[in-house]
């Protein structure tokens, strides 16, 4: 079973493909409007878009189902999350301290909304009291909470205590979740409230994998079916019930994997271009950026890519004042209920004797917004239609209509304003090109890209995407499918799991302990044992080792749907375009050195070719006086502070980079367990990204 189904659900549609890897094609597709206001919410589109899809390739035929989706991030921006009961553990010398640290009171979302918490706290001192827990349970019951979160200081090192108490709240009919199965660093006030945010959508997300479950079922899918996550990585129901947090900004993860599928850029900005608003998300060394998710004031321990979004996109509607060019949306055409004016049916004829009039498209909004009217039908004047006029767009694109038809629109909306049709289209894209270009250039400069490539996705990519590119003098990449790049990113979704867990010594037994949770986490999400890719970081300011698995979806086959490792001609290919040179096999991975024009620099690739590293500095063999040497090599001076270079071994399927004052030792330990512990040689690169 080769086809797999990815959906994703946007503001205005829900879109399904199936996606055959074998052929590397979408064969067969289902727009469905997005159930806001449907009983089961957007999940009833999710169970419709999948059975349109079905129906057309056979349900017998699906191999997994992935769909993103807006659950989470709905719930805490509109409020709809009920009371989360806190349960605070402490010994007696730090109860007053924990009390107040886990006082977390209403915990603001957005503007006008909320949630609110009730605490006890629970001294364990001598051990945890099984009934003054129960007990506790019942006080913040009997207060209106419908979940509970579970914290303790120093959990991370312990987490037997939240645990046990978390296991007594899911007896008493409470959704329960503890802190430090989100993260494993310290910081109580963090933890905590991370896992309040997270326990307060559990119940919705409950219902929500219950509704997809039951309905891809009755459709006949046996298939799995996998939820993608904020970070670009997908988990099973299950871990969807525990953590639905973690699929905070799923959609836009979603693009951004859909892209790097199909466009192999080192350093790369994507651009997401909807019918309502932009997402945009950089891409560095071949991987998304990620950020610890914010909620409104509140920092997390929750990291998703790094997404900004702006209101502008392809189906955004222009708005004039004083007869004069204002701006464009928020209002989009697909919300007002309106067609673009240049996919009008029967293209320009449809818009003979067009009149130009201004309007609120819905109740509330202004009315500044000016539409086109014709034999008593009226049509939007959105970005696509502007680039269309301007012939921004190109054949083929998801994004091209008739010209003729924008032209005959902007040209009565020339005569409306005083000016030629196309300096209309012109001052239109001027200003939502600028808002989308500023946001842009914002992302490369937080994430040090000096000359990115524009990878621009969604249904809008080839008009106000590609306008966007040429403004900022970039080179534009707009894939195949790119108005559905969302649904196959989560057709193609990889299991994905991290932790982090905070450290002093960083020891090779504590980097071989995170990565056995790591991977143990993978499996349960329903990763392949033998599909599993492992790096580990080390962030020295905030003294935190940082795992990362991903894998396969553990299918029949046991393989990677849709993929196969590269041979050496292939990723000779691949290098090729990293302008890198002959490569060498360590465990998993390919190393490379960089040509001469490119002089020290080492390219780390993965067995699909998928850049992992590309440093200037050196690859040798773990060998404690070459690898010190090294790292003195690539020490640099910094006024009074020397810099050390970053140093990564390469074993297996692991990528670790090592931790400590002793970078040499410490990464010649890391390699010598490694080679201990699967029999396999070892690797070490030293140098800076």
């Amino acid at each position: 079973m080769s086809l797999r189904i990815g959906v994703d659900v946007g503001g205005t549609f829900t879109k399904a493909v199936a996606f055959d890897t074998s052929a590397g094609a979408v064969t067969a597709r289902s727009v469905v409007a997005t159930t806001h206001d449907h009983p089961d919410g957007v999940a009833a589109g999710v169970v419709e878009a999948v059975a349109g899809v079905a129906e057309r390739v056979g349900p017998g035929e699906v191999g997994l189902v992935t769909h993103s989706t807006t659950q989470a991030v709905n719930a805490l921006l509109e409020g709809d999350v009920g009371t989360v009961g806190v349960i605070a553990l402490g010994r007696s010398a730090e109860l007053r301290k924990v009390a107040r640290r886990t006082r977390l009171g209403d915990v603001r979302l957005a503007p006008g909304h909320s949630l609110a918490t009730v605490q006890e706290v629970l001294d364990v001192t001598g051990g945890l009291d099984a009934a003054a827990a129960s007990a506790a349970i019942d006080r913040v019951k009997a207060s209106g909470a419908v979940a509970v979160c579970v914290a303790e200081a120093f959990a991370p090192d312990d987490d037997s205590r939240e645990r046990a108490v978390a296991d007594l709240a899911a007896a008493a009919g409470l959704p329960a979740c503890t802190s430090s199965e989100l993260t494993g660093v310290y910081g109580l006030e963090l933890r905590t409230v991370t896992a309040a945010l997270n326990a307060s959508i559990v119940p919705i997300a409950v219902r929500t994998a219950g509704v997809v479950e039951e309905g891809v079922a009755r459709v006949g899918v046996t298939a799995p079916v996998m939820v993608m996550r904020g970070d670009g990585g997908a988990t099973d129901l299950a871990g969807f019930r525990r953590a639905p947090a973690r699929t905070l900004y799923s959609g836009p993860a979603a693009s951004v994997a859909g892209a790097l599928r199909f466009a192999s850029v080192a350093d790369g900005v994507v651009v997401e271009v909807g019918g309502t608003s932009t997402n945009v998300a950089a891409v560095r060394s071949g991987r998304p950026e990620l950020s610890y998710v914010r909620v409104a004031s509140h920092a997390t321990a929750l990291r998703a890519i790094d997404v900004r979004v702006v209101g502008v996109a392809g189906g955004s509607m222009l708005r004039v004042r004083r007869r004069r060019v204002y701006g464009v949306g928020p209002r989009s055409a697909h919300i007002a209920g309106l067609p673009y004016s240049c996919f009008a049916e029967g293209g320009a004829s449809a818009l003979a004797g067009a009149e130009a009039v201004e309007i609120a498209p819905r109740p509330g909004d202004p009315a500044d917004y000016l539409v086109v009217e014709a034999s008593g039908r009226r049509y939007a004047l959105t970005n696509t239609c502007a680039a269309n006029l301007l012939g921004i767009v190109e054949p083929g694109d998801y994004a091209a209509g008739s010209r003729d038809a924008a032209r005959a629109a902007f040209e009565a909306a020339g005569r409306h304003l005083r000016l030629r049709a196309d300096e209309v289209a012109r001052r239109m894209l001027e200003a939502s090109g600028r808002a989308v270009g500023e946001l842009v250039s914002e992302v490369a400069h937080d994430h040090s890209l000096a000359r990115p490539t524009l990878l621009a996705v969604g249904g809008g990519a080839g008009g106000l995407g590609r306008h966007v590119a040429a403004l900022l003098g970039l080179d534009c990449v707009v894939p195949d499918g790119a108005e559905v790049i969302s649904s196959i990113g989560d057709a193609l979704s990889l299991v994905r799991a991290e932790r982090e867990r905070s450290t002093e010594s960083a020891a090779p037994a504590d980097f071989d302990a995170l990565v056995a949770e790591v991977e143990q986490e993978a499996v349960a999400s329903g990763a392949s044992p033998a599909s599993l890719e492992v790096r580990v970081d080390y962030v020295a300011d905030r003294k935190v080792l940082r795992a990362v698995a991903q894998g396969s979806v553990g299918l029949e086959s046991g393989a990677r749907p849709g993929r196969e490792a590269l041979d050496r001609e292939a990723l000779e290919a691949v290098l090729e375009s990293h302008r890198a040179g002959p490569p060498e096999p360590v465990g998993a991975y390919w190393v490379a050195p960089g040509r001469p024009e490119a002089d020290g620099r080492v390219v780390v690739l993965d067995r699909f070719g998928d850049l992992v590293l590309d440093v200037h500095g050196e690859h040798l063999a773990p060998d404690p006086a070459a690898v010190s040497d090294a790292v003195a090599r690539h020490t640099r001076q910094r006024g009074p502070m020397a810099v050390a270079p970053s140093v990564w071994v390469l074993s297996g399927t692991r990528l670790t980079e090592a931790a400590g004052d002793d970078l040499a030792a410490a990464a010649v330990a890391i390699a010598r367990s490694a080679t201990e512990r699967t029999g396999s040689s070892a690797a070490v690169v030293v140098g800076r990204e």
